[in-house]
């Protein structure tokens, strides 16, 4: 990023419209703070230091505090004034902030083109996660959404025909399985976190269903109480439930040291966790998402994908050091570095075309599935959603829903309800 003159700080607070806030703890005069992951905070100083070195101009101290991405937005809705100036938030958040006025809007300044740049630079489905009503209030970061991983040690991907069988849900579950190494108790299929909305989505979607329309932004228009819909429900209370012994639904994180220590053939879960849970393992592989069979069809599922953004306080007093700073970290270069150090695919095209990632095999596959993914709605009700697909999921799971249609009926019919209740 050019480098710029402290009156270019001056004239940015002016044009973007934009009043600090300190992070935990007292606010200290003249500080900036910037939020983000427990696990990204060596990266995140080194990129900050990187910040003040070439911007000499700017002369708050910046301060780096750990805030959970998932949580950010109640956290700034308790008080925005003792928040942070630049936080680190999940794309589904910027709605619910951007309608309570807690961030402030990105727009293009007199010497600095933020706005344009998050237009031109990133990609297209990510810009649509910042974007509320028209308007921009987050720099993007990364790209996230999920994919299978399995363990060789149970299924097996150089035998004959095995690509078919780990493209099939209904061919795992079937299939004959192994002892748990060192028990007497065999091991399980498949799994993913049906209780959770951000992958309960899946199978509705594979479906051809739609959650607030097909762009997302209608709340009247989620139409999982369909034939499909049903269709799906009922292949779920019949495949997925604990009592069957083939799937199993627990926290992502979970799921994947199951398959890591060979106790789950397969599981859903997120990028991150071969940075993180599958690090140099050698017995773990992965693929884009697996289908369902409905009816006689292959029906693939198909997944939520969401970004990790940089929002800026609207209660801050350092809007402009703190969109200069949000813009320095979510730049083509740090990008590339989340992308290496943390398994972050970027949301920045020219890094998406970098080597490092373009030619990765594991990225391929994340891009390979992103490009089958759908968008997390950004607008406030979608702040509705997760409690009422948790509960959907959970009774699958625990086998309260039963086969009977008119029960499956009701409960997605309860779920849509709950959807578009009043905020």
């Amino acid at each position: 990023m050019k480098r710029m003159k402290k009156m270019i700080t001056v004239a940015l607070c002016a044009c973007l419209g934009l009043g600090a806030l300190a992070g935990c703890g007292e606010k200290t005069a003249g500080e900036v703070v910037v939020w983000g992951g427990a696990e990204d905070q060596t990266l995140l100083k080194e990129i900050v230091k990187d910040f003040k070195e070439q911007n000499p101009d700017v002369t708050e101290s910046i301060k780096v505090v750990v805030q959970d991405p998932w949580n950010a937005q109640s956290v700034v809705a308790n008080d925005p004034e003792a928040a942070a100036d630049v936080i680190l938030a999940q794309n589904d958040h910027i709605g619910l902030m951007a309608k309570a006025g807690l961030l402030a809007e990105i727009r293009d300044g007199t010497a600095a083109t933020f706005a344009t740049d998050i237009r031109n630079n990133n990609d297209k489905n990510v810009v649509q996660q910042v974007t509320y009503e028209g308007k921009l209030y987050g720099f993007p970061l990364t790209m996230d959404t999920y994919i299978m991983y399995y363990t060789t040690g149970i299924f097996n991907d150089e035998l004959p025909g095995m690509d078919a069988f780990l493209s099939s849900v209904d061919k795992m579950l079937a299939a004959d399985m192994p002892n748990i190494p060192g028990s007497t108790e065999k091991a399980t299929a498949f799994g993913f976190n049906i209780g959770d909305g951000f992958y309960l989505n899946m199978g509705f979607f594979a479906m051809g269903c739609t959650l607030f329309g097909e762009d997302g932004t209608d709340v009247n228009a989620c139409n999982w109480d369909n034939e499909n819909g049903l269709k799906f429900m009922q292949y779920a209370a019949k495949n997925f439930r604990q009592s069957g012994g083939k799937f199993k639904s627990d926290d992502a994180k979970n799921l994947a040291t199951a398959v890591l220590n060979n106790r789950l053939g397969a599981c859903i879960s997120g990028g991150w966790e071969m940075k993180d849970t599958f690090k140099g393992a050698k017995n773990i592989k992965y693929r884009t998402l697996p289908a369902i069979t409905v009816e006689g069809e292959q029906k693939p599922l198909i997944s939520f994908s969401n970004s990790k953004v940089y929002v800026v306080n609207n209660k801050s007093e350092h809007k402009g050091t703190a969109s200069r700073l949000a813009a320095f970290i979510t730049n083509e270069q740090n990008q590339l570095r989340y992308a290496t150090e943390r398994g972050y695919y970027p949301s920045n095209l020219a890094a998406q075309q970098n080597t490092a990632v373009k030619d990765d095999p594991f990225f391929q596959v994340i891009r390979e599935q992103l490009d089958q993914s759908v968008p997390v709605p950004v607008i406030p009700e979608i702040s509705r959603y997760w409690e009422a697909a948790k509960s959907v999921g959970s009774s699958i799971y625990n086998g309260s829903l039963d086969g009977d249609t008119a029960s499956l009926q009701k409960s997605l019919d309860d779920f849509i309800g709950n959807l578009q209740s009043a905020l």
